[in-house]
């Protein structure tokens, strides 16, 4: 009798412990699976605003993500010209001009300067250029900086992702800390490092 008992014990342990896993891991099926992907068992569905294209080459705790929207163009809103900075959400940067010489001609470059921050821009005017960014350069480290969207140093990245995404699951979310934007076009990339699941640097 008593070994009867501590069978079907074990059976009873081992029946909640499987339960209690299987509890753990939940695997969230959006409605509409045509407007998500998958990583693994998860699924994610990006924003319509996003413009999700594809995923990225990902690489340890590293995710990258391909995007058409044009927040990955002009994360600052659009600006056309140096005479629309002191107008946009830039206004608060310092402004230098700076002429160069490159091998295909002679460019007027924007250097901008907040405490830590710096960002070169170029404007291309050419109206049949395909879309590109005006930012040539730039890294981000002050909570001060504002884009367009709520996005801002020492931000926690589970917001960060909320900017972007419908459904991402926190299970995916905490194996990253570098997420990468990449435009569609042009090859630009926006690297956003997090320590401590909180937004310290953006280059």
């Amino acid at each position: 009798m008593t070994k009867l008992f501590l069978i079907l014990y074990f059976v009873i342990l081992l029946g909640g412990c499987a339960n209690s896993t299987n509890q753990g891991l939940k695997i969230v099926v959006p409605s509409d699976t045509t407007k998500s992907f998958r990583i693994g068992d998860f699924w994610l569905t990006p924003k319509p605003s996003f413009d999700f294209n594809s995923v990225g080459k990902a690489k340890g705790d590293t995710f990258d993500l391909v995007t058409c929207s044009d927040y990955v163009y002009f994360p600052f809103g659009k600006i056309n010209n140096k005479t629309e900075l002191k107008s946009s959400i830039l206004k608060d940067f310092n402004v230098i001009n700076r002429t160069d010489s490159l091998d295909n001609g002679i460019f007027e470059f924007q250097i901008l300067n907040n405490n830590s921050s710096k960002l070169i821009l170029f404007f291309d005017n050419d109206p049949e250029a395909t879309i590109s960014s005006y930012i040539f350069k730039g890294e981000i480290n002050d909570k001060n900086v504002r884009f367009v969207n709520k996005v801002a140093i020492g931000m926690n990245i589970k917001d960060f992702i909320n900017e972007f995404f419908d459904l991402f699951p926190d299970e995916l979310i905490d194996r990253y800390n570098v997420i990468v934007l990449e435009s569609c076009v042009s090859g630009l990339n926006h690297v956003y490092t997090f320590k401590d699941k909180k937004l310290i640097e953006l280059h």
